[in-house]
């Protein structure tokens, strides 16, 4: 029985490889981790905004079985009395054109070390779908962005993932209070 049950665990292993090769990628020089089912290459881009300006991007980026996954980070720390601004115009322009199907706040880390900002879901005028979390921590914004193709899988629960999982905690302690549901509680304390 026992060998049944091994066999039936090593054929579901096997089968959904994305699902298995999840990760934690750290990258301490831009100060966050991510959970990804790739690995990351790093690179530069550019963030233009009314607002914002010209501003250089550190970019991480990787793409498997059709969806794309990239972390962008964007130092303001020489603008912070534009940081709200930036901000904001950023989680405007984001979706700029078009169809917004969900914009929410999102909460990542527990207690005091929460961090605050707001999770996009679009699709895009050429059919992709889009998640994107933008959150602000210590002058720098991070864009986790997860784009599934017109013909993919709109209900893929990966660009969720993705987007959700990026913590600013470098020594893990973070995702190892997240691996147990009892560190969690319902606003109403149960």
């Amino acid at each position: 029985m026992r060998f049944i049950g091994l066999g039936v665990a090593a054929v579901l292993a096997l089968s959904s490889p994305a699902h298995a090769a999840w990760q934690t990628y750290t990258f301490s020089d831009q100060g966050f981790s991510i959970e990804s089912p790739v690995p990351l290459a790093k690179g530069t881009g550019v963030y233009r905004g009314a607002v914002a300006g010209r501003l250089d991007t550190i970019t991480y980026t990787g793409a498997l079985d059709g969806i794309s996954y990239k972390v962008s980070v964007i130092d303001i720390s020489k603008r912070i009395p534009d940081a709200v601004n930036i901000f904001l115009e950023m989680e405007f322009l984001t979706p700029f054109g078009a169809k917004v199907i969900g914009n929410d706040s999102v909460g990542i880390e527990p207690g005091a070390n929460r961090h605050y900002g707001r999770q996009l879901v679009y699709v895009a005028k050429d059919g992709n779908q889009v998640r994107t979390t933008l959150i602000y921590n210590k002058g720098k914004i991070y864009t986790c962005e997860a784009i599934v193709p017109a013909s993919g899988d709109k209900d893929s629960i990966l660009p969720e993932r993705f987007a959700d999982s990026i913590l600013f905690d470098l020594d893990g302690a973070a995702r190892e209070r997240d691996a147990d549901p009892k560190n969690f509680t319902t606003p109403d304390g149960k």
